[in-house]
Parts: structure tokens; sequence; C-alpha cells
């Protein structure tokens, strides 16, 4: 993974590894996590994106705003509302591709960050992956957390051969319901009070 941009520079940060968050209406966003799902809404009209973890999805829900990337993660996907600018301040990443979409920013961001057509495209000629994309189910129950939800999706990760452009999904690492409710904010605190501490070695 490429070193994390300065503490302090962007206005939220999404770290970890196989996140999925909602990182609400920023002025600034630096991502360095892995397999990371990620939904920002700009709240200037220079928008400041740092991408310096490997394998994430970041949409980024504007209008008319530009946003000015920081890229030096490998293998992100990055997709901008239609009507949006791009300006590249560093470019030095590899395998990563930027799309765009049309939203409606009125609307919940999308669960499905990633699908699993898009998934596999973004695997090389050879080598062992851990790909990670979502699918919708039809549920209206999550099993993670607990909530009854209109949309809910699986969470899938694979491990993945790929041979001379051939892909052969080798197992299913993992997966998971996942709802609007799952949704984690950038910016929450997850730090145990005392009180939750006693409780837990209970």
């Amino acid at each position: 993974m490429s070193p994390a941009p300065e503490s302090g520079e962007y206005e939220a940060a999404v770290g970890g590894d196989r996140e999925s968050v909602d990182a609400g209406t920023v002025e600034s966003l630096a991502v360095t996590g892995e397999r990371c799902a990620v939904d920002v809404t700009p709240a200037a009209d220079e928008f400041r994106l740092a991408l310096a973890g490997d394998h994430n999805s970041v949409r980024v829900r504007g209008n008319d705003e530009t946003v000015v990337l920081e890229l030096t993660g490998d293998r992100n996907s990055l997709a901008l509302g239609e009507a949006m600018s791009l300006r590249r301040d560093r470019d030095e990443g590899e395998a990563n591709s930027i799309s765009r979409e049309s939203f409606d920013t009125g609307s919940e961001p999308d669960l499905v960050q990633t699908t699993r057509d898009e998934a596999y495209a973004g695997l090389g000629w050879f080598g062992l992956d851990l790909v990670s994309y979502q699918t919708e189910i039809e549920r209206d129950h999550c099993q993670y957390c607990g909530h009854d939800a209109e949309r809910v999706i699986e969470r899938r990760e694979e491990k993945v051969l790929s041979l001379f452009g051939l892909t052969f999904t080798l197992t299913t690492v993992a997966s998971s319901d996942e709802c609007s409710f799952c949704r984690v904010p950038a910016n929450a605190s997850v730090d145990l009070s005392d009180r939750e501490r006693r409780e837990i070695y209970r």
C-alpha cells in the first residue's frame, strides 16, 4: 500500500479493511484502506480526494464540482458524476479506473459498489487475488445487523486464480449481508467507553 496522506490534511479519512462507508458531505477525503466501498458528496467547488489505498471503490456524487485527485494506490475504481471535472495533481498508482455515472444526489447511495463483472475485470493475466463484490439478494431482512430493510445485498469475497487471462474461482473466503443500516459514518467513533469494556470482559 502507498504511504498515507499526512494527518489533518483531509477533512475525512477512510481506512481499515473491507469497510463500507458513507462519508457524507465533506470538502476533502483520503481513502487509505483496502477493499473499501466509499460514497461521498462534495461540499466544495474543488473537492480534494486522495486515493492511497488499494482495491477500493469510491463514488463521488457531485454535479459541477472539480475533483482534485491525488492517486498513489493501485487497482482502485473511481466513479464521478457526469458533469464533474477532474484534475490530477498526482497520478502514480497502477491499474486504476475512472468512470462517469449519473447520480441522484438526493437519494440514498447505492449499496452495490462493485459488481462481479467489474471485480473480475480488474484482475491481471497471472496471479492469485482476493476479489470483493456485491450482489442484490431477494431478502427484506439483513442477517448481518438484524434490521428489516427494503434493499439487502450480499457482500462476497472470493479467492481467484488468473492464468493467461482466464479466471478460476478457488474458494469463497467470506460472504455477508449488508443494508443501509450497516453503513458506518466515516468520522464515527469506534472507541469503547470504560463501561462497555467492563461489559465485554465479564
